[in-house]
């Protein structure tokens, strides 16, 4: 393409499974789509673990909401729930109107024929919105939608600035179509560290007019399982920079991140995996080990061979380093999961 790319980033759902923001931010993504949810206000299975970790890591964000709209009421609806997620985490930032051909199908089941006119309207709708409320309108599309389905002289004349994320799966663009996109959506099966098998990837043309991504100042609400992990730390006799006990919030706040950083739970010894670290924390990660797993390993403060292969399984399923060690970045992860 002749238009320079600023970056890249991939699009992720529940259909990714866990996704590990860091890594994929380390890998040099500054911006990651995330579906906030479909259809009648369905949250995706996902969206509060990827959007937790996005607005703590700094990560910028383009939301989008899969359509199952059939009316310009529900498209507008849509919009109102996107925006009700969005609120969440930030003030500001893209939200894409996610229409394709399962949308046109399931409107087909209720009896309504989604025609151009209808399509156009329904985008719209849901991205005036979207606009109303301070947020950047993006739509997703690809080349039969812009032929078919989408008119957007119209959307253009009504929204004044749309951005236009399309998606075409091939090495380079046309140059009549190169113009069209503001993101390019080129593949379905790219590679990145932080998510397992395939993940759509896009090339952003665009800083959105300088309107980044703005975080809600967020109300931190107490996380039983920091909280637990604030409890455990206290009577093992770890202390914060200043010598102090953790306040036990379930917040974690830089106190309880420098905790994390002093922690390293491991049972190698001369090179053979015996019992090791031992203590509350120990018991507290055996726990959450078997929470996430569903497993039912002994919780008796020793790490040892068992409690190093119940690491692995989740360092594994949570798209960690996989070391059999339980240190910061895999403590963290079993905050959220």
């Amino acid at each position: 393409m002749s238009r320079e790319m600023l970056y890249e980033g991939p699009d992720i759902s529940y259909h990714n499974g866990n996704v590990n923001i860091k890594k994929v931010r380390d890998a040099g993504c500054k911006r990651v789509g995330i579906r906030a949810g479909y259809g009648r206000n369905n949250v995706d299975q996902k969206y509060i673990v990827n959007a937790l970790a996005c607005y703590n890591l700094g990560v910028d964000v383009m939301l989008y909401w899969f359509s199952y709209a059939y009316s310009t009421a529900m498209a507008a609806t849509e919009a109102d729930y996107a925006i009700g997620q969005a609120a969440k985490y930030w003030k500001q930032c893209p939200i894409a109107f996610d229409f394709e051909y399962d949308s046109v199908n399931y409107g087909r089941k209720n009896g309504v024929n989604i025609t151009k006119q209808l399509a156009t309207d329904m985008a719209i709708a849901f991205l005036k919105r979207i606009q109303e409320k301070g947020y950047v309108p993006v739509l997703y599309t690809n080349r039969d939608y812009l032929r078919n389905y989408f008119d957007m002289g119209r959307i253009a004349a009504e929204l004044g600035v749309v951005y236009v994320w399309y998606a075409r799966y091939t090495s380079s663009l046309p140059a009549t179509e190169e113009d069209a996109a503001d993101i390019w959506q080129y593949t379905s099966t790219g590679k990145i560290p932080g998510a397992s098998g395939n993940v759509d990837m896009n090339r952003f043309y665009t800083n959105f007019l300088g309107q980044d991504t703005v975080k809600t100042d967020r109300e931190e609400k107490c996380n039983l399982n920091i909280r637990g992990f604030q409890q455990a730390a206290n009577a093992d006799g770890y202390r914060d920079a200043d010598g102090n006990e953790l306040a036990e919030d379930g917040i974690d706040g830089e106190r309880t991140q420098y905790v994390r950083s002093l922690i390293t739970l491991a049972g190698k010894s001369n090179g053979e995996y015996t019992v090791g670290s031992s203590g509350n924390v120990v018991k507290w990660w055996q726990g959450r080990c078997n929470e996430i797993l569903g497993h039912s390993q002994v919780v008796d403060g020793l790490y040892g061979k068992a409690s190093r292969k119940e690491t692995t399984a989740v360092q594994e399923k949570l798209n960690l380093t996989v070391d059999g060690i339980a240190g910061r970045n895999s403590i963290q992860a079993a905050f959220y999961n």
